[in-house]
């Protein structure tokens, strides 16, 4: 069972998430601020609420990242996106507004968390943040635009199939927002440009020329018919 602590100085928080927790089979551990020192068992989920991005109370998302890997999720009413981009840079994975958001969107969001944590994918593997909108790679973190998100996403579903631009729309958000074919050009080639300056020697997002794109290698049945 994933262990959860959830910090809020009006003790409020849990009772919005109790049907989610539950459903999500989480312990719940509950404060109402933040330790001082963050020890003992480990946690897998921290969930605090807070009222302004400031260092002083979003210094507890880096202190549980040290202290046990955990993932990090700020509440925070009508936040600012400089509000986000702090609680972001600080360590947090996600800033959700409790106000603005469904109980079945904020439990698939925790439930994505759980399983993206640090530390369980294997050594080296590309992992993709869909919700902090990251690309991790070891030490790497390399951050994403929405629409290279999205894109992202879809490749690294299906590893080694190729995806014509149009797949690309539809299995991403893409076509649902009215965006023309050349997003996804745009989006892939901004990719590379990143990892490329991020030192990543080998860009495992490869183009098949007059067929569309594809993220890292064939599946093995297609290289043994090629050998």
């Amino acid at each position: 069972m994933s262990a959860c602590l959830i910090i809020d100085p009006e003790d409020r928080l849990h009772d919005t998430l109790a049907s989610s927790l539950q459903r999500l089979a989480l312990s719940v551990a509950r404060s109402t601020r933040a330790p001082t020192v963050l020890s003992g068992p480990g946690v897998d989920l921290v969930l605090t609420r807070v009222r302004h991005a400031d260092r002083e109370q979003l210094k507890v998302c880096e202190a549980a990242r040290q202290a046990w890997n955990a993932r990090v999720v700020v509440f925070m009413d009508r936040p600012e996106p400089v509000d986000q981009v702090l609680a972001l840079t600080w360590g947090a994975d996600a800033v959700v507004d409790p106000r603005h958001i469904s109980e079945r969107e904020l439990e698939a969001r925790l439930r994505s968390l759980l399983r993206r944590r640090p530390g369980q994918a294997a050594e080296h593997a590309w992992e993709l943040d869909d919700i902090a909108q990251r690309l991790q790679h070891g030490p790497l973190s390399v951050p994403l635009s929405r629409s290279e998100a999205q894109v992202l996403q879809a490749l690294m579903a299906q590893p080694g199939v190729v995806m014509s631009r149009a797949e690309l729309m539809a299995r991403s958000k893409l076509g649902q927002q009215g965006c023309h074919l050349n997003v996804v050009d745009l989006a892939v080639s901004r990719l590379r440009r990143k990892l490329q300056e991020a030192g990543v020697s080998r860009v495992p997002l490869l183009t098949e020329r007059g067929r569309g794109y594809r993220w890292g290698c064939p599946p093995a049945s297609r290289q043994a018919a090629n050998d």
